[in-house]
């Protein structure tokens, strides 16, 4: 098992290098949006296939996570420079909440990582490994708050299959960890005491006693 150095230490987020000299970041205190931590997400690829992705988004608060935000900056800066390559802010993993269309995400940096080969490793919040997939996906979900650990790498936008695609700062998914919970995204409760009123019960026909429905 590859051993990890600490090359960086920030508020809310550690620099990591192993021996090969790529970087893994700890980022701590996120709240997570669409996770698809246990179960994969079934995406299309470029040719129109399916592709599972565990993946998730990140919601990094901009009151406690500025310094978080520029170590990433730092690390994706670092990429481009070694690659001799200039990649725009639209294909990065990390982007700015205030643009996205989702209101949750407005007051926050996003960061978006993803992996399609494995599952992260996934703990609880007591740090014990969770294996089990629908554990997984009722432990995590859009709202509550985790600590990611995630890969950043540089995509020079040659594929596999020969064909060229932009330049992207992308990041892999490595590590979840459980932190809290919190009020789940999405439709919030509803007040539903005067909602069933005149409903039939099961000692109800729906019928009155005088009206055969003839």
């Amino acid at each position: 098992m590859a051993q990890l150095e600490i090359v960086k230490k920030v508020k809310n987020a550690i620099l990591y290098k192993d021996q090969k000299g790529e970087f893994f970041v700890r980022i701590d205190n996120v709240r997570l949006s669409y996770p698809f931590i246990g179960s994969p997400s079934k995406d299309e690829d470029d040719n129109g296939n399916e592709k599972k992705n565990w993946r998730a988004v990140g919601m990094l608060p901009k009151a406690t996570h500025t310094d978080a935000k520029n170590l990433l900056k730092e690390v994706i800066t670092d990429l481009m420079k070694k690659n001799d390559a200039k990649v725009p802010t639209s294909n990065w993993f990390l982007k700015d909440g205030d643009e996205a269309d989702d209101e949750n995400m407005h007051g926050h940096f996003l960061v978006s990582a993803a992996d399609s080969k494995k599952r992260p490793k996934v703990r609880d919040e007591r740090g014990i490994i969770m294996d089990e997939v629908d554990e997984i996906d009722q432990k995590f979900y859009g709202g509550c708050w985790a600590h990611l650990l995630i890969r950043p790498w540089y995509f020079s936008g040659k594929a596999n299959n020969g064909k060229t695609y932009p330049k992207r700062v992308p990041a892999n998914l490595v590590g979840v960890f459980f932190h809290k919970n919190d009020a789940p995204f999405g439709q919030g409760s509803i007040d539903d005491e005067d909602i069933w009123e005149g409903v039939k019960r099961d000692d109800d026909d729906g019928m009155d006693d005088d009206d055969s429905g003839l």
